[in-house]
């Protein structure tokens, strides 16, 4: 069987729709943002064997879940084509949600998280071990050692995360209902490396956390489908799409796209990915904003717990996982 290399965290199907008439993309990435790259689909947004799999007995599996995704993939842009034209799409509706979900999760953003909770567990466990003596304490003047450690993850660990993130986002869907979003202003959407974002809109710009929400409080969820079109999900849409499913409504003017602009531009984490040139000003802004986790640490009566939650920060980087020969 072929071995499937290049694994599309971000599908080539979606990206079709961001493309200029030349068949590229404009890939402006958080490193260098003054720098676009014209790049086709096919040949960004990728990484090699990046949901491969260890087999049992040796080896790894390169094309079974990249294969997954490409099912869920197929039929994308016919419903791209449908949104636009204002199709019906309600009995295609679970189809899309999955296909939004799996853009949450599959992407480095959201890997990247998984495995920086799981390197902060590996810190806690130490902190615990040394508390109650089960490890000889660190030489003097190394006493917070289990903060300066590096810690590495096997990358195949967030892959299995992402079932119960999977799970999470099917949460946060049945809190919502959906409109599709009609660009009709001279000023395109984006899109990004990390397409899906949500956050409480009741607090000020400044104050909003990604991915984090009040219990019982509101939610608004983008992800855009087009330069000329997104799907934005709300606690306020919930009872007329309960009603109606999926309805079609038009951007009331630019001033309401450069708002979701900022959104996934602050929300992007390596690059913000545009169909035409003119937005660089607005990608500088957010050049070193990704979202990112961040542990605190929480005294308690015996011992510490830590919290963790999402900030808008500088992207770390990601100790190297060095796989056992």
């Amino acid at each position: 069987m072929q071995q499937t290399k290049r694994h599309h965290f971000i599908p080539k199907a979606y990206l079709r729709a961001f493309c200029d008439q030349n068949g590229k993309l404009r890939i402006y990435r958080k490193d260098g943002p003054a720098e676009p790259l014209h790049q086709t689909p096919d040949a960004t947004q990728f990484r090699k064997y990046y949901y491969s799999q260890p087999l049992q007995g040796g080896g790894q599996d390169n094309n079974a879940l990249e294969a997954f995704f490409s099912d869920v993939e197929t039929h994308w842009p016919k419903t791209v084509v449908k949104l636009h034209a204002r199709g019906a799409v309600n009995d295609l509706l679970e189809n899309i949600l999955h296909f939004i979900a799996l853009q949450r999760v599959r992407v480095p953003a959201s890997r990247d998280t998984a495995e920086a909770f799981l390197a902060q567990m590996v810190k806690d466990t130490m902190k615990l071990m040394l508390a109650d003596g089960s490890l000889p304490p660190p030489p003097l003047g190394l006493e917070d050692l289990p903060d300066r450690m590096q810690v590495s993850i096997d990358p195949h660990k967030s892959i299995h995360l992402m079932v119960p993130m999977l799970q999470g986002m099917a949460r946060l869907f049945d809190m919502v209902g959906w409109l599709a979003v009609h660009n009709k202003t001279g000023l395109s959407f984006l899109t990004s490396d990390n397409p899906v974002l949500w956050f409480d809109p009741s607090l000020p710009f400044e104050e909003q956390r990604p991915y984090t929400i009040q219990p019982n409080g509101p939610i608004f969820v983008v992800f855009p489908v087009s330069p000329k079109l997104a799907l934005i999900g709300s606690t306020e849409y919930k009872q007329s799409f309960g009603l109606h499913g999926l309805q079609h409504v038009d951007v009331p003017d630019e001033d309401y796209v450069f708002v979701i602009n900022n959104q996934i531009c602050r929300f992007a984490y390596e690059a913000v990915i545009s169909q035409e040139l003119g937005c660089e000003d607005l990608i500088d802004r957010y050049k070193a904003v990704s979202p990112i986790l961040e542990a605190i640490q929480v005294p308690l009566p015996r011992g510490i717990a830590t919290e963790h939650r999402f900030k808008f920060g500088t992207r770390p980087k990601k100790p190297k996982w060095d796989s056992p020969k």
